[in-house]
Protein backbone atom coordinates (compact mmCIF):
# COMPACT_ATOMS: atom_id res chain seq x y z
CA UNK A 1 0.00 0.00 0.00
CA UNK A 2 1.39 3.38 -0.94
CA UNK A 3 2.09 5.65 2.02
CA UNK A 4 0.96 9.30 2.05
CA UNK A 5 3.49 11.79 0.73
CA UNK A 6 4.63 14.92 2.54
CA UNK A 7 2.42 17.29 0.44
CA UNK A 8 -0.63 15.19 1.27
CA UNK A 9 0.27 15.33 4.94
CA UNK A 10 0.54 19.12 4.79
CA UNK A 11 -3.03 19.19 3.48
CA UNK A 12 -4.05 16.89 6.33
CA UNK A 13 -2.41 19.22 8.82
CA UNK A 14 -4.37 22.18 7.48
CA UNK A 15 -7.60 20.22 7.44
CA UNK A 16 -7.10 18.94 10.95
CA UNK A 17 -6.65 22.45 12.29
CA UNK A 18 -9.50 23.95 10.26
CA UNK A 19 -11.92 21.19 11.20
CA UNK A 20 -11.38 21.43 14.94
CA UNK A 21 -13.81 23.24 17.20
CA UNK A 22 -13.10 24.70 20.60
CA UNK A 23 -14.48 23.25 23.79
CA UNK A 24 -18.02 24.23 24.68
CA UNK A 25 -16.71 26.15 27.69
CA UNK A 26 -14.39 28.25 25.48
CA UNK A 27 -15.16 31.23 23.32
CA UNK A 28 -14.56 30.32 19.66
CA UNK A 29 -12.44 33.46 19.35
CA UNK A 30 -10.62 32.86 22.64
CA UNK A 31 -6.90 33.39 22.41
CA UNK A 32 -4.38 30.73 23.23
CA UNK A 33 -1.28 30.97 25.37
CA UNK A 34 0.84 32.48 22.58
CA UNK A 35 4.51 31.50 22.55
CA UNK A 36 5.50 28.50 24.69
CA UNK A 37 9.02 27.23 25.39
CA UNK A 38 10.59 24.38 27.29
CA UNK A 39 13.88 22.58 27.92
CA UNK A 40 14.53 19.01 29.05
CA UNK A 41 17.63 16.95 29.79
CA UNK A 42 17.49 13.17 29.79
CA UNK A 43 19.62 10.07 30.19
CA UNK A 44 18.67 6.55 29.09
CA UNK A 45 20.09 3.04 28.91
CA UNK A 46 18.56 2.03 25.58
CA UNK A 47 20.08 -1.48 25.33
CA UNK A 48 22.72 -3.44 27.24
CA UNK A 49 25.43 -1.78 25.10
CA UNK A 50 23.85 1.56 24.11
CA UNK A 51 23.23 4.64 26.24
CA UNK A 52 21.94 8.06 25.24
CA UNK A 53 21.99 11.58 26.62
CA UNK A 54 19.65 14.20 25.18
CA UNK A 55 19.10 17.93 25.52
CA UNK A 56 15.74 18.77 23.99
CA UNK A 57 14.11 22.14 23.45
CA UNK A 58 10.47 22.86 22.65
CA UNK A 59 9.25 25.93 20.79
CA UNK A 60 5.49 26.12 20.38
CA UNK A 61 2.90 28.69 19.31
CA UNK A 62 -0.71 28.48 20.46
CA UNK A 63 -2.81 31.06 18.56
CA UNK A 64 -6.02 29.57 19.99
CA UNK A 65 -6.62 27.41 23.03
CA UNK A 66 -7.41 24.37 20.88
CA UNK A 67 -4.49 24.38 18.42
CA UNK A 68 -0.71 24.22 18.92
CA UNK A 69 2.09 24.45 16.35
CA UNK A 70 5.47 23.25 17.59
CA UNK A 71 8.96 21.99 16.90
CA UNK A 72 11.48 20.22 19.12
CA UNK A 73 15.19 20.37 18.18
CA UNK A 74 17.33 17.90 20.13
CA UNK A 75 21.06 17.49 20.68
CA UNK A 76 21.93 13.86 21.37
CA UNK A 77 25.01 11.99 22.56
CA UNK A 78 24.94 8.24 21.92
CA UNK A 79 27.50 5.73 23.22
CA UNK A 80 27.99 2.09 22.22
CA UNK A 81 30.17 0.03 24.56
CA UNK A 82 30.88 -3.42 23.11
CA UNK A 83 33.69 -5.78 24.09
CA UNK A 84 35.54 -3.01 25.89
CA UNK A 85 35.40 -0.65 22.89
CA UNK A 86 33.49 2.60 23.39
CA UNK A 87 32.21 4.54 20.38
CA UNK A 88 30.40 7.88 20.68
CA UNK A 89 28.36 10.04 18.32
CA UNK A 90 27.02 13.47 19.13
CA UNK A 91 25.01 16.01 17.17
CA UNK A 92 21.54 17.16 16.25
CA UNK A 93 18.84 14.55 15.86
CA UNK A 94 15.96 14.58 13.40
CA UNK A 95 13.60 17.57 13.65
CA UNK A 96 9.85 17.06 14.21
CA UNK A 97 7.31 19.70 13.15
CA UNK A 98 3.88 19.21 14.65
CA UNK A 99 0.33 20.55 14.66
CA UNK A 100 -1.98 19.44 17.46
CA UNK A 101 -5.64 20.02 18.25
CA UNK A 102 -7.50 19.32 21.47
CA UNK A 103 -11.05 19.64 22.73
CA UNK A 104 -12.76 19.26 26.07
CA UNK A 105 -16.44 18.32 26.07
CA UNK A 106 -19.02 19.36 28.65
CA UNK A 107 -20.71 16.81 30.85
CA UNK A 108 -19.82 14.28 33.55
CA UNK A 109 -16.16 13.26 33.85
CA UNK A 110 -15.03 16.16 31.61
CA UNK A 111 -13.96 14.05 28.60
CA UNK A 112 -11.19 15.49 26.44
CA UNK A 113 -9.72 14.44 23.10
CA UNK A 114 -6.49 15.34 21.31
CA UNK A 115 -4.72 14.58 18.04
CA UNK A 116 -1.27 15.47 16.79
CA UNK A 117 0.18 15.07 13.30
CA UNK A 118 3.93 15.49 12.86
CA UNK A 119 6.42 15.57 10.01
CA UNK A 120 9.98 14.64 11.04
CA UNK A 121 12.78 16.06 8.91
CA UNK A 122 16.03 14.03 8.52
CA UNK A 123 18.43 16.56 10.04
CA UNK A 124 20.48 13.96 11.94
CA UNK A 125 23.77 12.62 10.57
CA UNK A 126 23.11 9.07 9.38
CA UNK A 127 26.86 8.51 8.88
CA UNK A 128 27.14 8.82 12.66
CA UNK A 129 24.09 6.67 13.32
CA UNK A 130 21.90 9.64 14.27
CA UNK A 131 18.37 9.99 12.93
CA UNK A 132 16.55 7.92 10.34
CA UNK A 133 17.86 9.46 7.11
CA UNK A 134 14.40 10.05 5.67
CA UNK A 135 11.33 12.21 6.14
CA UNK A 136 8.64 10.51 8.19
CA UNK A 137 5.07 11.26 9.23
CA UNK A 138 3.47 10.25 12.53
CA UNK A 139 0.03 10.42 14.13
CA UNK A 140 -0.74 10.67 17.85
CA UNK A 141 -4.28 10.23 19.27
CA UNK A 142 -5.57 10.32 22.81
CA UNK A 143 -8.59 10.68 25.06
CA UNK A 144 -9.04 11.26 28.78
CA UNK A 145 -11.60 11.60 31.57
CA UNK A 146 -11.69 12.85 35.15
CA UNK A 147 -13.96 10.52 37.14
CA UNK A 148 -13.29 12.54 40.30
CA UNK A 149 -11.84 16.01 40.63
CA UNK A 150 -8.14 15.29 41.48
CA UNK A 151 -7.80 12.23 39.20
CA UNK A 152 -7.33 12.16 35.42
CA UNK A 153 -7.19 8.97 33.33
CA UNK A 154 -6.08 8.85 29.69
CA UNK A 155 -5.29 6.45 26.87
CA UNK A 156 -3.24 7.13 23.77
CA UNK A 157 -1.92 5.60 20.57
CA UNK A 158 0.84 6.74 18.22
CA UNK A 159 2.15 5.33 14.97
CA UNK A 160 4.35 6.30 12.05
CA UNK A 161 2.36 6.68 8.83
CA UNK A 162 5.31 6.80 6.44
CA UNK A 163 9.08 6.49 6.58
CA UNK A 164 11.08 4.97 9.39
CA UNK A 165 10.01 7.05 12.35
CA UNK A 166 12.82 8.02 14.73
CA UNK A 167 10.67 10.26 16.90
CA UNK A 168 12.11 8.65 20.03
CA UNK A 169 14.79 6.19 21.05
CA UNK A 170 12.27 4.70 23.50
CA UNK A 171 9.85 3.35 20.89
CA UNK A 172 10.30 0.94 17.98
CA UNK A 173 9.84 2.27 14.43
CA UNK A 174 6.95 0.78 12.45
CA UNK A 175 5.17 -0.36 15.63
CA UNK A 176 2.05 1.15 17.20
CA UNK A 177 2.73 2.48 20.68
CA UNK A 178 -0.19 2.29 23.15
CA UNK A 179 -0.29 3.91 26.58
CA UNK A 180 -2.51 4.08 29.66
CA UNK A 181 -1.92 6.87 32.15
CA UNK A 182 -3.26 8.03 35.49
CA UNK A 183 -2.43 11.31 37.22
CA UNK A 184 -3.58 12.83 40.50
CA UNK A 185 -3.22 16.27 42.04
CA UNK A 186 -1.58 15.38 45.35
CA UNK A 187 -1.23 18.96 46.65
CA UNK A 188 -1.58 22.51 45.42
CA UNK A 189 0.69 22.82 42.37
CA UNK A 190 1.85 19.19 42.56
CA UNK A 191 0.79 16.35 40.23
CA UNK A 192 1.96 12.73 40.32
CA UNK A 193 1.48 10.25 37.48
CA UNK A 194 2.03 6.63 36.54
CA UNK A 195 2.07 5.24 32.98
CA UNK A 196 2.11 1.91 31.21
CA UNK A 197 3.25 1.80 27.59
CA UNK A 198 3.60 -1.04 25.10
CA UNK A 199 4.43 -1.53 21.41
CA UNK A 200 2.21 -3.71 19.25
CA UNK A 201 2.41 -4.79 15.60
CA UNK A 202 5.19 -5.75 13.20
CA UNK A 203 8.73 -4.36 13.40
CA UNK A 204 11.92 -5.05 11.45
CA UNK A 205 14.55 -7.57 12.56
CA UNK A 206 16.74 -4.96 14.29
CA UNK A 207 13.98 -3.87 16.69
CA UNK A 208 11.98 -5.46 19.49
CA UNK A 209 8.57 -4.69 20.94
CA UNK A 210 8.71 -3.25 24.44
CA UNK A 211 6.64 -2.89 27.59
CA UNK A 212 7.47 -0.08 30.02
CA UNK A 213 6.21 1.43 33.24
CA UNK A 214 6.69 5.15 33.82
CA UNK A 215 6.41 7.45 36.81
CA UNK A 216 6.63 11.19 37.15
CA UNK A 217 5.82 14.35 39.02
CA UNK A 218 5.30 17.97 38.04
CA UNK A 219 5.25 21.18 40.06
CA UNK A 220 3.81 24.47 38.89
CA UNK A 221 5.83 27.60 39.63
CA UNK A 222 3.71 30.69 39.29
CA UNK A 223 0.99 30.79 36.66
CA UNK A 224 2.66 28.96 33.74
CA UNK A 225 6.17 27.74 34.53
CA UNK A 226 6.36 24.03 35.41
CA UNK A 227 9.15 21.68 36.49
CA UNK A 228 8.87 17.95 35.72
CA UNK A 229 10.81 14.86 36.76
CA UNK A 230 10.07 11.58 34.95
CA UNK A 231 11.45 8.06 34.80
CA UNK A 232 10.70 4.69 33.23
CA UNK A 233 11.79 1.07 33.57
CA UNK A 234 11.61 -1.68 30.96
CA UNK A 235 9.47 -4.72 31.72
CA UNK A 236 10.74 -7.00 28.92
CA UNK A 237 14.12 -7.89 27.42
CA UNK A 238 13.36 -5.83 24.31
CA UNK A 239 12.52 -2.67 26.28
CA UNK A 240 14.81 0.27 26.99
CA UNK A 241 16.39 -0.57 30.35
CA UNK A 242 15.67 2.75 32.03
CA UNK A 243 15.24 6.44 31.28
CA UNK A 244 15.22 9.65 33.35
CA UNK A 245 14.51 13.27 32.46
CA UNK A 246 14.23 16.71 34.04
CA UNK A 247 12.22 19.40 32.28
CA UNK A 248 11.30 23.04 32.86
CA UNK A 249 9.24 25.52 30.89
CA UNK A 250 5.78 26.56 29.74
CA UNK A 251 5.74 23.80 27.08
CA UNK A 252 7.07 21.10 29.40
CA UNK A 253 4.78 18.36 28.04
CA UNK A 254 6.55 18.28 24.68
CA UNK A 255 5.03 18.57 21.23
CA UNK A 256 1.74 16.76 21.77
CA UNK A 257 -1.23 17.57 24.03
CA UNK A 258 -2.09 13.86 24.09
CA UNK A 259 -1.65 12.78 27.72
CA UNK A 260 0.19 15.94 28.89
CA UNK A 261 0.64 14.44 32.37
CA UNK A 262 1.91 11.09 31.05
CA UNK A 263 5.39 10.38 32.39
CA UNK A 264 6.32 8.10 29.48
CA UNK A 265 5.09 10.56 26.85
CA UNK A 266 7.14 13.35 28.40
CA UNK A 267 10.16 11.03 28.39
CA UNK A 268 9.55 10.13 24.76
CA UNK A 269 9.49 13.85 23.94
CA UNK A 270 12.87 14.35 25.64
CA UNK A 271 14.50 11.73 23.38
CA UNK A 272 12.72 12.87 20.22
CA UNK A 273 14.66 12.69 16.94
CA UNK A 274 17.48 10.54 18.28
CA UNK A 275 18.41 7.00 17.31
CA UNK A 276 16.39 3.82 17.38
CA UNK A 277 17.08 0.70 19.42
CA UNK A 278 18.49 -1.08 16.38
CA UNK A 279 21.74 -0.53 14.52
CA UNK A 280 20.44 2.39 12.46
CA UNK A 281 21.74 3.52 9.08
CA UNK A 282 25.25 4.37 10.19
CA UNK A 283 27.88 3.50 12.72
CA UNK A 284 28.01 5.09 16.15
CA UNK A 285 31.35 6.87 16.37
CA UNK A 286 31.65 7.17 12.59
CA UNK A 287 33.80 5.10 10.33
CA UNK A 288 35.79 5.09 7.12
CA UNK A 289 33.90 6.56 4.18
CA UNK A 290 36.71 5.85 1.69
CA UNK A 291 40.27 4.59 1.66
CA UNK A 292 41.58 8.10 2.45
CA UNK A 293 38.90 9.74 4.59
CA UNK A 294 36.88 9.07 7.69
CA UNK A 295 33.86 10.51 9.46
CA UNK A 296 34.34 12.15 12.84
CA UNK A 297 31.34 11.93 15.15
Amino acid sequence: MRMPSVPVCVVLLAGLGAGATPAASQDSTGRGAGLLTGLAFGAAKVTTVRSERALSGVLAYQPRAWITLSTSPTFVRVTDDTNGTRLTSRGLGDLPLSVAVEQELPGPWSPDFAASLSVTLPTGSTQCGLGSGQTSVGLDLGAGVSPVDPVHLSVGASRGLSGVSSQSALTAPKATSLSMDASVDVAEGWTASVSFSGDVGQVDSTQALSRDVGFGTSHTLGKRLTVTVDGSAGLTSGSPKWALSLGIGTAYSGISPVGPNSAFRRLRGTFVGGVGRGNGHGRIGGGKTSSTSSTSC
